[in-house]
């Protein structure tokens, strides 16, 4: 059950940071960048723009868009961290569990 609690809540994270991921701020407007278009709240403006906007803009998308798959990927190995641990735990609850059980099979009364 906390597994699956967690897992949701982790991807949930992932989702609303990939919403923002697409999004750029650039000379007081926010663009956001599809494949190789640029959009202007909902409307192509990839040609009207001058090829240095351009250029910046798919920079600036460019550097952003690194720093997501970084994040991405330290996100993984936390998440990777976190199930090892908790599979770590349950194994040692097992264990005691099982030298419990062993012990109190051999108790003589």
């Amino acid at each position: 059950m906390v597994k699956q609690l967690l897992l949701t809540l982790m991807f949930s994270l992932f989702l609303i940071s990939a919403l923002n991921a697409q999004e750029i701020e650039y000379k007081n407007n926010v663009y956001e960048v599809k494949g190789s278009s640029i959009l202007l709240h909902g409307y192509d403006v990839t040609e009207s723009i001058t090829l240095d906007d351009q250029r910046a803009i798919f920079e600036a998308y460019a550097i952003r868009a690194e720093e997501y798959r970084k994040e991405k990927r330290n996100k993984r190995i936390q998440n990777k961290a976190i199930a090892k641990a908790y599979r770590k735990e349950l194994r040692a609850q097992e264990k005691a569990e099982r030298m419990s059980n062993n012990e109190k099979r051999f108790v003589i009364f």
